[in-house]
């Protein structure tokens, strides 16, 4: 009886030994590959790396990045692990310079693979885009995005921003405390609908408003898309067949749909309008967007050698994706910019003051009201959102791809194929050594005489190089022109409820306060 029992669990328990001895095997056989190479590397934890509170959601990566940042003071480069993934960290600021702009055919692609096409189209936008796909598709955008074309935009901006002094009146006749970063999502989605497809999405009047609700939803933290974040550090192949987080399915759904009605109205009506969509129908009419006259031309090499053809269709899933891409990145890092601006500002009521000074300046010059060139114009202005993306950038850290071997200058360590790069964006931005007493808003850290002080690749809140942020120019003209809107009318104060320092979200995509920006609204003394 007693070997029959034995054997009975002798199996089970052999078995089962040997799958846990697998499974830590698989999530622990990459972890001599900085070692092995001679490179400084902070210890991994089992299945999560270096990355483990991020992962799980505890801490965000800013923080976890800005610890290894820190652990490796004095290196130029050192080895972690995203889960088990090896990933070249880069500290030194030339060695940045070398991936994103130099040396950019070795890291041309984002570390960041498109999984599951047929379930999801909209991930073969331009941030997630490799290859030829990409470098022929940005070469094509490019003139979308020039300062000629954004300026005939700035109009359709303009009455969004009217709207946003009329929604705030009332709270401000009553020197309410108000959250301003729902308030500003609402503003920034009603300048994209007016840019990007030209309707009048009315988000700051409506609350059920169906763009805004998408647009939360994305940003919004889930288990389910945290799973699948891990998901994909852990086991990339299986996420190309198993879809984890279907929250993204009514997305797709959504932005197909708006873009198969948008194009079908307007080719069967005949409209031409000067928005972004419309620059997408000529592309997939004519094969390209035309420069203007007085546009300034991308002059990276990569795209000076180009030639290359549209040579794939730009289907409604294509389509589809750039407008979603587009949504994405222009309202929430603008207003997620805009309302810890205005955090920074109620904090800092003499940089406020300074600030509306030149708005009143500039308003006294224009006879009242605001152009494009004012708006441009304005240096503190500049500085002062220079400052707040450089506090709160909303790229946490960038990702790249060698996709060649590459010989790191300076030593003997040969980058391979396939290798991920992280560049620690906040920590960066955060270093004492670039930016002293980094924690306190001093927008006079961007005057042209203490910006010709430091590097220019510590500060790179919409990357650089080639794969910089495309639609940058526009996002900055949304947030100064959001802002210089607010404070040619209001002022804003900290209140009981404002929290100093801001808490930021553990879990959120993108750099978040947990309370949101709370502060106390009032008209102009």
């Amino acid at each position: 009886m007693e070997l029959l029992f034995d054997s009975v669990y002798t199996i089970p328990l052999a078995l089962l030994t040997v799958a846990a001895s697998l499974i830590y095997w698989y999530c622990t056989n990459t972890f001599n590959y900085w070692k092995d190479k001679g490179v400084p590397y902070a210890p991994p934890t089992p299945l999560f790396g270096n990355v483990k509170e991020a992962l799980l959601g505890q801490r965000n990566y800013h923080y976890v990045h800005q610890d290894l940042y820190n652990h490796f003071k004095g290196e130029r480069f050192a080895g972690i692990y995203h889960a088990k993934k090896p990933a070249l960290f880069l500290r030194d600021p030339e060695l940045i310079k070398l991936v994103l702009v130099k040396d950019f055919q070795h890291f041309h692609d984002r570390d960041i693979p498109i999984i599951n096409l047929e379930k999801n189209p909209l991930q073969q936008h331009l941030f997630l885009l490799a290859g030829h796909k990409w470098r022929v598709l940005r070469n094509k955008l490019s003139p979308t995005f020039t300062s000629g074309k954004i300026k005939g935009m700035f109009h359709i901006m303009a009455e969004s921003s009217g709207k946003l002094l009329s929604f705030l009146k009332e709270a401000a006749d009553r020197e309410e405390v108000i959250e301003m970063k729902e308030v500003l999502a609402k503003f920034s989605t009603d300048v994209i609908g007016s840019c990007a497809f030209g309707l009048q999405l009315n988000a700051l009047d409506d609350p059920n408003s169906e763009f805004r609700r998408m647009g939360r939803s994305i940003f919004e933290p889930k288990t389910a898309t945290r799973f699948a974040r891990f998901l994909f550090e852990l086991l990339p192949q299986l996420t190309k067949w198993i879809n984890v987080d279907t929250s993204q399915d009514k997305l797709t759904e959504f932005f197909m749909r708006v873009v198969k009605e948008t194009a079908a109205f307007r080719i069967k009506n005949n409209v031409v309008r000067n928005d972004f969509f419309q620059l997408l129908i000529n592309l997939r009419q004519k094969g390209n967007v035309e420069y203007d006259e007085n546009d300034e031309q991308e002059k990276h090499e990569i795209f000076e050698k180009s030639k290359d053809a549209l040579d794939f269709e730009l289907d409604d899933g294509l389509m589809a994706a750039q407008v979603f891409v587009f949504f994405l990145a222009g309202f929430e890092t603008s207003s997620t910019t805009m309302s810890f601006a205005l955090h920074e500002l109620a904090v800092n009521p003499d940089i406020q003051k300074k600030l509306r000074d030149e708005i009143d300046a500039s308003l006294e010059e224009t006879g009242g009201k605001f152009t494009y060139e004012s708006i441009i114009n304005m240096k503190y202005l500049d500085k002062v959102v220079s400052e707040t993306l450089r506090m709160y950038p909303p790229v946490l850290y960038l990702r790249r791809e060698a996709t060649l071997p590459f010989r790191i200058p300076g030593s003997e360590v040969t980058v391979d194929k396939g290798t991920s790069v992280v560049i620690p964006v906040y920590a960066l931005q955060h270093d004492p050594d670039y930016f002293p007493d980094p924690l306190r808003f001093d927008p006079e850290r961007f005057s042209e005489e203490n910006k010709a002080k430091r590097h220019h690749y510590v500060y790179l809140p919409f990357g650089e190089g080639p794969r910089n942020c495309i639609g940058m120019r526009f996002g900055l003209l949304q947030t100064k022109l959001g802002l210089v809107t607010l404070l040619s009318k209001y002022e804003f104060h900290v209140s009981e409820r404002t929290p100093i320092p801001l808490q930021l979200s553990p879990s959120s995509v993108v750099l978040a306060s947990t309370t949101g920006t709370v502060v106390r609204i009032t008209h102009r003394s």
